[in-house]
């Protein structure tokens, strides 16, 4: 007999998640490659509901978590795929892979393998350009943040948010909201942060924490950032860029890097930026943001990289300032509404 398609698909996904984690022994967390506040702190969040329910729960992380969220309960609990993989019998036991806050598979990084080889596969997600790539995809592109599903979730199981819970959904609620400016804040945004600030929630602790505090590498970079700030399109572009020398003499990492394109974007009169930096590896990193009604996850996806319409990023070939002069060219004819991604 063939299923009927439901006439809430989000509500349908829900339900199946729920049931496959009913059903599991074992859990593992995928967070995304480059971590940031919403996949971390989703995942945390995620991982101490569960283990209410009395699962066992893995977090898998390809990479480490930045310095800026270093106040974060158990981040002790993340370990590589590679160690999951090669100490832990998986193929026999009754065992759930939720990816949380993963757009598609290439943001698992070295966790896909692992990833794949479980036999029941979810996600918790909300990028427009995800392709639905679990068994399982509870997906809103509407809900601003991952921390909305699965505050979602949380609800689905009546159980009341604990202190801990809302620090990490917070952060991943805060990130991904700019701090509630970005355009898709919304209400339901701010309906969480009363139930967390209801469930003791430090605000202005968690906020100072990570809206105001600086380390002294990410301020070493910014002296050395701010003076390669250009304008194009009648100013409408901006643009900084970082080398690999100047990371070095900071003695910075790509992780000290978070919040740089900021400056750019926020800058008077500007629509759409752009911070590049060479890495170790010769590649150029990228990151995009534009303000509505332009966008740049084209721009991103034009070079295989992927994110939202605002914000986005991806990865170039080098040498540095022939990749910037490629991402210039696809800005402009992104902002004259002519880009082919």
């Amino acid at each position: 007999m063939t299923r009927e398609t439901p006439k809430n698909p989000e509500r349908y996904q829900m339900q199946e998640l729920l049931s496959a984690i009913q059903k599991a022994d074992s859990i593992l967390l995928f967070p995304h490659v480059s971590p940031d506040g919403d996949t971390v702190g989703s995942t945390l969040a995620l991982k101490m509901v569960l283990e209410r329910m009395q699962k066992k729960v893995i977090l898998v992380l390809d990479g480490v978590v930045p310095p800026n969220l270093f106040f974060l309960p158990d981040l002790y609990c993340f370990r590589t795929p590679q160690d999951v993989g090669t100490q832990l019998n998986l193929k026999n036991a009754n065992a759930l892979a939720i990816a949380v806050d993963v757009a598609d598979f290439g943001r698992l990084g070295s966790s896909e393998a692992l990833f794949r080889s479980i036999a029941v596969t979810a996600q918790i997600d909300h990028h427009g350009t995800n392709p639905a790539f679990a068994q399982i995809n509870l997906v809103d592109e509407q809900a601003p943040a991952t921390a909305i599903l699965v505050s979602r979730l949380q609800q689905e199981l009546g159980l009341p948010i604990e202190q801990g819970e809302a620090i990490c959904l917070y952060t991943g609620l805060s990130t991904d909201t700019g701090n509630f400016v970005f355009e898709n804040t919304n209400a339901e945004a701010f309906q969480l942060m009363g139930r967390l600030m209801e469930a003791g929630l430090p605000l202005a602790k968690y906020s100072r924490l990570l809206f105001k505090r600086k380390d002294r590498a990410f301020l070493r970079l910014l002296s050395k950032t701010l003076p390669t700030m250009t304008f194009f399109c009648h100013g409408e572009i901006a643009g900084l860029q970082l080398s690999l020398q100047d990371m070095r003499s900071a003695q910075a990492t790509g992780e000290n890097t978070e919040g740089l394109v900021d400056y750019a974007i926020d800058a008077s009169g500007v629509k759409m930026a752009y911070f590049a930096r060479e890495t170790e590896s010769g590649e150029v990193k990228v990151s995009l943001r534009a303000l509505s009604p332009y966008r740049v996850d084209r721009v991103a996806a034009l070079f295989g990289g992927g994110g939202h319409l605002l914000a986005a990023g991806c990865t170039l070939a080098p040498p540095l300032d022939e990749a910037v002069e490629r991402l210039r060219e696809a800005l402009v004819k992104a902002r004259e509404g002519s880009l082919e991604a």
